[in-house]
């Protein structure tokens, strides 16, 4: 489809019809994807932009309006354009370096959250990201004591700046590493409440398929756990074990039709506790707890 956006004088209404058509094969929702685009562009809401619909716009917004809307006809995901995404109310800076926070990543806060039940607790978010999941328990948990691991360091800088943006910086101490081994320098053997974490969980041989705008645009690094996506689960459990408390519990997000694999890596020092599920009754979130 060719692109075709006239650089003239027009009014909201007639700038988010051009849009909405452009867009028509690249989503399934062009029309609400052109309001955030255009609200996005105008420092506005949704709300305001469809209450001025006859508001008109000057040619450089418009021009600004057309790049995004290039951009996501290339793919790239309206996240990734406007730096932003919602995940349980709080607003996430969010670029190619980390992964998009989505909803059944919600679920593992709702489970950790469900299993905390000290008034101090000590908490650890493996593989933090844009640390979603750290600081909506940090928010929610004031009292916690939270550490933030990752292996990029480009995405634990987005995290920090989240951390401040949230007003939680000092409640979370962030470190670079692979999975449990920086908590390893600091002795906290059998000294964590609860281990969280949305890990890789997607296989070299399913990788290609992806969806074009998670594929191309979201971190490898974040998604793909070796040749069947159990690699992090197979490291992350044993390591789990050796510094939970126990009773301690370890919450995870798994891939789709990863529960019965998932669940068969842990041994007979764990208990299943519950195996959550998302709005779609797909098995999402494994919590297990140490004996």
């Amino acid at each position: 489809m060719i692109l075709v956006f006239t650089l003239q004088l027009m009014n909201v209404l007639e700038a988010l019809s051009q849009a909405t058509d452009l867009l028509r094969d690249e989503t399934p929702d062009p029309k609400q994807e052109a309001e955030l685009l255009l609200s996005f562009v105008l420092g506005t809401n949704r709300s305001y932009l469809l209450a001025h619909v006859y508001d008109g716009l000057d040619d450089s917004l418009v021009a600004v309006f057309l790049d995004s809307i290039r951009e996501r006809r290339r793919g790239k995901p309206i996240q990734f354009i406007t730096g932003r995404q919602d995940f349980r109310g709080l607003e996430f800076e969010v670029t190619p370096d980390v992964l998009i926070p989505r909803s059944e990543t919600e679920l593992v806060v709702e489970e950790a959250l469900k299993c905390i039940h000290e008034r101090e607790p000590t908490v650890v978010d493996l593989g933090t990201g844009s640390g979603c999941i750290a600081i909506a328990l940090a928010v929610a948990l004031p009292q916690a004591r939270i550490f933030a691991i990752d292996l990029s360091e480009p995405a634990l800088e987005i995290a920090r700046k989240n951390a401040a943006w949230h007003g939680v910086f000092s409640h979370i101490q962030f470190l670079s590493g692979d999975l449990l081994g920086p908590i390893a320098c600091l002795h906290f053997e059998e000294k964590i409440d609860c281990i969280v974490s949305n890990p890789p969980y997607v296989s070299e041989r399913d990788f290609p398929s992806l969806q074009r705008e998670v594929r191309d645009w979201e971190p490898k690094l974040a998604l793909v756990a070796g040749n069947n996506g159990l690699a992090i689960y197979s490291r992350l459990i044993p390591e789990a074990r050796k510094f939970l408390k126990t009773q301690g519990s370890l919450v995870m997000e798994i891939g789709f039709n990863m529960k019965d694999e998932v669940c068969g890596l842990f041994g007979s020092e764990w208990r299943i506790h519950k195996v959550r599920e998302d709005l779609n009754g797909i098995p999402r979130v494994v919590v297990a707890q140490k004996y």
